[in-house]
């Protein structure tokens, strides 16, 4: 069992924030009122409209069934199906017609289409491309947009972590949760324009992953170990809510105009709460801004009913509060033990993002009711996030980490056999659906893992550097989705060998589970150096008994 050693005073013997900042949160309440608010605000009804606008342009760049426009059919008593029988040819099996070529009136051999598309509107009036025209010889505009969403939350992600790191956690979610407000509503405004638009969606998708991280981190530094999971299973409620919510709009709307800004609005909204999220104390305390510390403190401690300790002030003042300075992504690059652990980290979390990802844009293709389908998939993740938390808790971050990956490597590899076996696509759908199971729980799983791993200071910059990697990565997901269209089996088999390595990788990360968390960066730089690699079972008893 890895332990940080003992505390040490510093120059005028007194014992660390550690002490001090433990102590007076636990005297103002750290499962009190104040808390429950603010979860029940910020991490579930907020984040439940911040999931919508997270993945809202998935639905709104659905490419419909569509097929070369022949004009005529007006004049004549002919059925759709009849017209496209006369003037579409079908596809070489004989299944469904081209959706590319038309036959050519004057010698019937299939040629491009000459007066643009129609579009199936059986559940989508009106959708980007279909408005647009993002299909055939433009088809991969709409991967583009995706992948360069994906550069957008790389960046942004980085850069709304260090401003949590360095301006503080409330200033980064209400810039992140208006500019994630404004700039998804922009994107209706500028489809006209290709470039505009991706100019504006890769902004939007840069203000991602911030609305979640802060008020989570927030938490995570304001309440006790036990309740660290249940926040985190309050946002991974708020996504499923909002996984639920938002085909359902869409299926209302069935045009993709008012679909986005009624899933997009909502978030700007989060504004009007600011009175509710006080800056984390911890933060100020790492800052050595004492004053606004105990602000805070009191903020906590009249919503929970108690007071704040006689000369908190002076113990803030003379403790080692503030003394160590972070140099943001810089801090993490300090020692050649904390950059293997933030590696490790990354890596686990590029290997789910791709996965995951993939699996999610892959959605719009399947058959049936788009919205339902959607629907289902996103309900199905709710079970994982109750199984992380339940394996995450009993058999240690690490292994049980390790075990989700391969059995998800594996249900992907099942998949890959059957995706070119059309009369066995049920089987494919089965074990898709579960291998997306099982990455929602290596997701929940790693994610707490680095909130638990990275010392206060770099603590949203540390979990951001995964999700900025993962988002790197992530860049081909799309562009592995559309390898499918030629190699159905391709994709799957891609997503296995990566999850399986990252099952692997994800063995040498450090366990946090019962274990003193560094609080400073000089204890982050020999974290998990002394652990063994076989530890799991049994942590807890070990971990009193040596303590």
């Amino acid at each position: 069992m890895a332990e940080l050693g003992p505390l040490r005073k510093d120059e005028d013997g007194n014992a660390p924030d550690r002490n001090v900042m433990d102590s007076l949160l636990e005297a103002v309440g750290t499962r009190g009122r104040f808390q429950q608010r603010f979860n029940w605000t910020f991490n579930l009804l907020v984040m439940t409209f911040a999931a919508m606008p997270y993945v809202n342009f998935v639905i709104a760049l659905t490419v419909p069934d569509h097929w070369c426009h022949v004009p005529g059919r007006e004049s004549t008593n002919y059925t759709q199906q009849q017209w496209k029988a006369l003037h579409i040819p079908r596809k070489e099996d004989n299944t469904s017609f081209e959706k590319c070529l038309m036959f050519n009136s004057s010698s019937d051999e299939p040629i491009p289409c000459q007066h643009g598309w129609d579009y199936d509107r059986t559940w989508f009036s009106r959708t980007a491309p279909s408005q647009e025209d993002w299909v055939c010889e433009d088809e991969l505009k709409v991967v583009n947009v995706f992948s360069f969403g994906q550069l957008g939350e790389v960046v942004g992600t980085l850069a709304f972590a260090h401003i949590g790191d360095m301006w503080g956690r409330r200033t980064a979610f209400f810039l992140s949760a208006l500019t994630s407000s404004a700039t998804h509503c922009l994107m209706v405004a500028t489809a006209h324009s290709y470039p505009l638009f991706v100019a504006v969606s890769t902004l939007a998708s840069a203000t991602n992953a911030a609305s979640f991280q802060a008020p989570l981190t927030f938490s995570m530094e304001v309440c006790d170990e036990e309740t660290k999971g249940r926040v985190m299973m309050m946002q991974c409620l708020a996504w499923t809510l909002g996984m639920l919510v938002m085909p359902m709009v869409a299926w209302l709307c069935r045009d993709w105009v008012p679909f986005m800004l009624a899933t997009s609005i909502p978030l700007g909204l989060a504004v009007f709460l600011h009175r509710l999220f006080p800056e984390s104390p911890r933060w100020l305390a790492s800052r050595g801004d004492h004053e606004r510390c105990l602000e805070s403190l009191r903020e906590i401690a009249r919503v929970n009913g108690t007071t704040v300790p006689p000369g908190a002030l002076q113990q803030l003042r003379h403790s080692s509060v503030g003394r160590e300075k972070s140099l943001g992504v810089a801090s993490l690059f300090s020692s050649w033990r904390l950059i293997l652990n933030t590696l490790l980290i990354s890596t686990c979390r590029m290997v789910f993002e791709l996965a995951y990802y993939s699996l999610l844009l892959n959605v719009t293709n399947l058959e049936g009711n788009p919205f339902m389908n959607f629907a289902w998939q996103s309900l199905a993740e709710f079970p994982g996030y109750v199984a992380g938390r339940w394996v995450a808790d009993h058999m240690g971050r690490r292994w049980s980490q390790v075990g989700v990956s391969v059995i998800a490597a594996f249900a992907l590899f099942i998949a890959a056999a059957f995706a070119a076996v059309p009369e066995l696509s049920w089987i494919c759908s089965g074990v898709t659906m579960f291998a997306r199971l099982c990455l929602i729980v290596q997701s929940y799983v790693s994610y707490l893992q680095a909130m638990e791993a990275f010392p206060t200071c770099v603590r949203q910059t540390g979990t951001a550097v995964g999700n900025v990697a993962a988002g790197a990565l992530v860049v081909v997901g799309p562009y592995i989705v559309y390898l499918g269209k030629t190699d159905p089996w391709l994709p799957f088999a891609v997503l296995g060998a990566v999850t399986l390595a990252g099952a692997l990788l994800a063995s040498f990360i450090p366990e946090t589970l019962h274990v003193r968390q560094p609080e400073t960066l000089q204890e982050a730089q020999v974290f998990g150096s002394d652990q063994p690699y076989f530890s799991c079972i049994g942590m807890k008893r070990r971990c009193h008994t040596s303590g």
